[in-house]
């Protein structure tokens, strides 16, 4: 009524505007949220934008005719609603896109009325996409793009002529009817590309993702241009049952309801549920902490569990629509089984016993599969066979199996301990998937070793040891979502698990005790200097033999691996092979290592290398005598040829920046060229650092600084400036300065014979780095190498020290200033 009372007002343009562009944002600001269904919000306010639009239209109509406004069937212009507005699913901050449609008549001006009603629209706010077409341009512009057709053919009536609806009604009908095969085909591969781009993971993305509304719009989609339905509702009896529709409506609903409460939230469009907001809309949707479970555990888990559910039951109702147009020349296995491609596929009317399916599947070597596979085990009964579960991981492609099992409900009841991490969050800012996904991409990654050199060691394992690593890399994280550690339960979930298949001792205990270790490989390499003899013989005594330590760092490869995307990079790679290598030297020859003998073997390899022979003399023998153990214990024989052809070639000063996987920046100077590294670790403090390594040859320093993340290409220039600027030691980075405790350092003076290692474990922060060197430089303490690791919000560094810089008598005092912060 507010809105009808503004529009009958006098007054210009600007102030009606004003008024109800007011009226808009009260509107807004006063709505419930919480309460309300997603349903029932989405048609509530898609109804109440409506209600704007149409009476903006009329208050266009009043100023144009005034008096002498025809009766608006006459006046031949037609507004729709499209795209999520023509669903009735509107959102807080979706788009509102609208079709103008018309009719050229002399008698009108209908191109100024529908000027003036567009600026209208946004004078007052609306975030209106709009088309403007004739009745007769509609089923031409259909045929330009995909993305039209498919937002003209959920046109909705708004306002305007309904004499004019009935036309737009029959182009549309020429539109549904156009090319109908290859529009189904193209929303199905759509559909396929979609999955691609956005898995289902910790941050998932509840409109284009695995799951999301699309996947339910692009079934409505089908079947409307198939069946012309008005709702998916409408397919109850013909293509599923009321039951599995209603499962998959609340699922629905309840991802409709975390996006509106997410919009709300963000005060802006967004479709990724990123995980700063998981604990404000697990609230805001009443789950609360209890039983140890924080509300936003509960809440994603619910969420992962209702676009599983929406996955499933789209596709499987999507491919059965779709298959008639499919051209799938596919090769008969058995009686409703077929394979193309390595790709495995059954009829959809195929119906088996669990057991008869779960043997073929076991036989047949495939990759991928069809969702008809998944729709076959979903429908048939669990029948427990321990003889099958054998079967299972010697299997050769053993992860498409476990997909089937998973998508299909199965995989639970085969391994009962999977249901509880099924869909079970990981808030640790690490984990890009929930456990259960996380769990079979570590199988993935198993079996797809893309490093010949870790290839090479999975190859020689005896076929036993090879099916018990598959086993234990799929249990790895089962005792995960529980108040004991989950190493600690995953040990008892194996050993029962093994101990029912009736595994023999010595099989057992390994397997046990590489999931008690299995993190311990990934520990060690990122937080420790893996290059000092204590710590390798410590490593070496947990290993205790080479079999074990070739099966933890295969598990160790794949677990990181599954992580997410970029984790597993070249430089942990280097560390997890530094480490590997050492420790099997140690158990190889049974005496301790030292830095002196390592450095001696790296030398003798220089001496009978004829590329280091063909070096200068003069530099052969300065990077002999390099005060660096560091650049020996780090490196390769090439990578230390390629660091001295660098300094060679190097005048003064050398930088370079590489920015492929994540940023590099190599640095080498003439010692006299004082480098302010404090500072420019200051410039750059919002950038994580994986690694620095500082060697000194001769009369040169070289410095290598690794992140674990990358920069816009554009950035560059700037950093090369910057880098430049950083050879002035007046220079101070201003940057707010982490504030320590003297408890977070652990210091070994006697780390090793040459070098001093001091260890950090802190709160995740900016410029710590930057602020330990900066302090450091004030007492000329001689850093050669730091390490930093970073994983659930907390920081572990190491700093080697070379003894020369007589850090043990200034401890005290370099600790005091760390600890007085900014």
């Amino acid at each position: 009524m507010q809105l009808e009372t503004i529009i009958y007002e006098d007054g210009n343009d600007f102030e009606i505007s004003k008024k109800l562009k007011s009226s808009i944002n009260s509107y807004i600001s006063t709505l419930k949220l919480e309460n309300t269904t997603g349903k029932t919000f989405f048609v509530n306010h898609t109804k109440h934008m409506d209600y704007i639009i149409s009476n903006i239209f009329k208050y266009v109509l009043k100023k144009e005719f005034g008096y002498f406004r025809p009766n608006i069937n006459a006046l031949p212009i037609v507004i729709t609603a499209m795209g999520s507005y023509g669903r009735e699913q509107l959102s807080i901050y979706s788009d509102i896109d609208i079709m103008i449609a018309y009719q050229s008549v002399s008698g009108y001006n209908i191109t100024k009325i529908i000027e003036t009603f567009v600026t209208m629209l946004w004078d007052v706010g609306l975030k209106i996409g709009h088309r403007v077409h004739t009745i007769d341009d509609i089923f031409e512009v259909s045929k330009e793009d995909i993305t039209i057709k498919t937002a003209l053919l959920e046109s909705r009536f708004i306002y305007g002529s309904k004499y004019l609806m009935t036309e737009v009604d029959n182009q549309l009908e020429k539109v549904r009817k156009y090319k109908q095969k290859e529009f189904i085909l193209a929303k199905y591969e759509e559909m396929l590309q979609r999955y691609k781009k956005y898995p289902i993971a910790m941050q998932p993305n509840i409109k284009e993702g695995k799951g999301g509304f699309r996947d339910s719009n692009t079934l409505f989609w089908i079947a409307n241009s198939l069946y012309r339905i008005s709702t998916t509702k409408d397919l109850i009896g013909e293509l599923f049952d009321e039951k599995e529709y209603k499962d998959y409506r609340e699922a629905l609903e309840f991802i409709f309801k975390v996006r509106i409460i997410l919009h709300s939230i963000a005060k802006k469009k967004i479709e990724k549920v990123i995980m700063d907001y998981h604990r404000e809309i697990a609230l805001k949707l009443g789950f609360k902490d209890q039983n140890n479970t924080f509300a936003q555990t509960a809440f994603i888990k619910k969420l992962l569990s209702s676009l599983w559910k929406v996955y499933i039951f789209t596709n499987i109702y999507i491919k059965i629509l779709v298959n008639p147009f499919l051209n799938e020349k596919k090769e008969e296995l058995e009686k409703g089984y077929y394979i193309k491609d390595k790709k495995i596929y059954v009829d959809f009317d195929l119906k088996e016993t669990f057991t008869k399916s779960l043997k073929s599947l076991i036989k047949y070597d495939y990759k991928d599969f069809d969702i008809s596979v998944v729709n076959l085990l979903k429908n048939s009964k669990y029948e427990a066979d321990s003889s099958l579960i054998h079967k299972i991981f010697e299997k050769r492609h053993l992860t498409p199996l476990l997909r089937i099992l998973f998508e299909s409900q199965k995989l639970s009841e085969l391994i009962p301990a999977f249901k509880k991490i099924k869909h079970l969050a990981q808030f640790d800012g690490y984990h890009e998937y929930p456990v259960g996904i996380h769990s079979i991409k570590s199988v993935y990654f198993l079996e797809n070793i893309n490093n010949s050199f870790i290839k090479e060691i999975f190859d020689s394992l005896s076929k036993q040891d090879k099916k018990l690593l598959k086993i234990v890399t799929l249990f790895h994280d089962l005792g995960k979502g529980r108040q004991i550690d989950h190493h600690t339960i995953g040990q008892t979930i194996i050993r029962q698990f093994l101990e029912q298949l009736h595994y023999d001792n010595e099989d057992i205990k390994k397997c046990v005790k590489l999931i008690k270790y299995h993190t311990e490989m990934s520990l060690t390499s990122q937080r420790e200097d893996i290059f000092n003899d204590k710590v390798i013989l410590l490593f070496a005594n947990i290993v205790e033999n080479a079999n074990f330590l070739n099966m933890l760092y295969i598990l160790t490869y794949a677990d990181m691996n599954a992580v997410g995307n970029g984790i597993y990079t070249n430089f942990k790679d280097t560390l997890l092979k530094s480490l590997y290598t050492n420790t099997l030297n140690a158990l190889d020859k049974h005496e301790q290592l030292n830095e002196i003998s390592v450095r001696k073997k790296v030398e003798n390899r220089l001496f009978k290398n004829s590329e280091f022979n063909s070096l200068p003399k003069l530099w052969q023998k300065k990077t002999l005598q390099s005060a660096s153990n560091q650049l020996f214990l780090q490196n390769s024989t090439n990578k230390i040829i390629n660091i001295i052809k660098k300094i060679i070639a190097t005048k003064k000063l050398y930088i370079n920046i590489e920015n492929k996987s994540y940023l590099i920046i190599e640095i080498i100077k003439e010692d006299s060229e004082n480098f302010n590294m404090s500072w420019l670790l200051g410039k750059l403090n919002r950038l994580k650092i994986n690694h620095i390594s500082i060697y000194k040859i001769s009369n040169f320093k070289y410095f290598k600084i690794e992140f674990n993340e990358k920069i816009d290409n554009s950035e560059q220039e700037w950093l090369k400036e910057d880098i430049k600027s950083s050879f002035n030691s007046t220079k101070k980075a201003y940057y707010k300065r982490p504030k320590f405790k003297k408890e977070e350092f652990l210091i070994d003076c006697n780390h090793s014979q040459n070098y001093i290692s001091i260890k950090l474990e802190t709160l995740d922060r900016y410029g710590i780095i930057a602020r330990i060197v900066e302090v450091f430089d004030k007492f000329n303490i001689n850093i050669e190498d730091i390490k930093s690791n970073i994983q659930k919000q907390k920081v572990w560094d190491i700093f080697i020290i070379n003894k020369d810089s007589n850090f043990c008598n200034l401890k005290d005092e370099i600790l005091n200033l760390l600890t007085k912060g900014t």
